[in-house]
């Protein structure tokens, strides 16, 4: 069966110089936030082009921590409503208010119109989610809020799924107020277990940030920060990140390749029209179709694995029903027929040829959109 993502591949290929890395590890005596944990922040800021990086235990932790930091509690987050419920669990779980936006049909990432439609004066802060890999660009949300509002708003950049990508000469995470990823195993920039990171270009939303992520100490045992917790990326996923990052613009520019093949075999890919832009690095092949579980079914006859990102609307959780009552209709269309075919850098040629074998077989199901 052709998995829709396999990390392992990858760490094979480099098993060696993965050994290294642990090697380093177990020959140092500093096992949370030591050179390797700054090492990375200092290489994964650089590459970003920000000034700081924080890196903290999860991508969801990286939210969470900004949107404390930029003092979201008790009032309004903008976000979209379906990319997998992570920013809405940042804002439950410090007491912000998720207000969601709908989406693009073209390209699933949140509407500008649904933004200026429903930003007002209580909106202390906007999520913007990179989703499936296609970089939205920022400034012209900024551009559009402050038409309506006559000020900007922060700005947190959700790249959990854009590492690299650029908008014009920016990278995803540099564009806005601050930039949060994660690091789980199947992202473009995956550890070997959890971790996040926060990169932003402002000297003191780094340093609270900084102090949040540990108890909100200000000097050692000393908590002076409310909201202060503990996450931190472990020392030796820094290490596997700082081997794994040179990598990153090769593996993505093959994930670009792989999605370009689906949409030759005919695959209504849902940012086929971005495959050959850096704004796009293809962290999932989401398609379009109709008759999902029957599609399904029939691929997972052809020993293609599928799968759905996301399958439920973040107002669809027991943990939203206390809101107001949100229309999505972009957003609630496009959930029932959404589907995600394999697509990570070390398909071989052959799984592809498979892939798209099946695309051909079942083209029936790409023809309406």
């Amino acid at each position: 069966m052709i998995q829709i993502s396999n990390p392992a591949a990858f760490t094979i290929k480099i098993q060696d110089q993965i050994r290294s890395v642990v090697d380093r590890f177990l020959g140092g005596n500093t096992f949370v936030l030591g050179s390797m944990v700054k090492e990375f922040e200092e290489s994964f800021a650089g590459y970003i082009g920000s000034r700081d990086c924080i890196s903290v235990a999860s991508g969801t932790d990286a939210i969470e921590i900004a949107l404390r930091a930029l003092g979201c509690e008790e009032k309004e987050v903008l976000l979209v409503a379906n990319a997998g419920g992570y920013g809405t669990i940042s804002c439950l779980a410090i007491g912000a208010i998720p207000v969601y936006c709908d989406v693009n049909p073209s390209t699933l990432l949140v509407s500008i119109e649904s933004i200026v439609e429903r930003v007002t004066s209580n909106t202390a802060a906007i999520i913007v989610t990179h989703l499936f890999g296609l970089a939205i660009d920022c400034k012209l949300v900024d551009v559009a809020v402050n038409a309506k509002l006559g000020k900007s708003i922060p700005i947190v950049e959700d790249c959990a799924q854009a590492h690299g990508a650029k908008v014009d000469d920016r990278r995803a995470g540099s564009q806005a107020t601050i930039g949060c990823f994660s690091f789980y195993p199947t992202k473009n920039l995956g550890a070997l277990g959890d971790g996040g990171a926060i990169v932003t270009n402002d000297a003191t939303l780094a340093e609270h940030m900084r102090d949040l992520r540990q108890y909100g100490w200000s000097t050692r045992y000393l908590q002076a920060l409310p909201g202060g917790r503990n996450s931190r990326l472990d020392e030796l996923q820094a290490g596997f990140l700082s081997l794994f990052l040179p990598y990153l613009e090769e593996r993505n520019a093959q994930r670009r390749e792989i999605l370009k093949e689906y949409v030759k075999s005919g695959a209504t890919a849902v940012h086929a029209e971005h495959a050959d832009s850096e704004r796009y690095v293809a962290h999932l092949a989401v398609c379009t179709v109709d008759s999902r579980e029957k599609f399904v079914a029939n691929l997972n006859k052809e020993n293609v694995s599928t799968g759905v990102h996301y399958p439920f609307l973040d107002t669809d959780f027991p943990t939203t029903q206390h809101l107001d009552p949100t229309t999505l209709p972009v957003s609630e269309a496009a959930k029932t027929r959404i589907v995600t075919l394999p697509c990570f850098p070390e398909m071989t040629p052959n799984e592809i040829s498979l892939v798209c074998a099946a695309i051909e077989k079942n083209h029936q199901f790409f023809e309406a959109r």
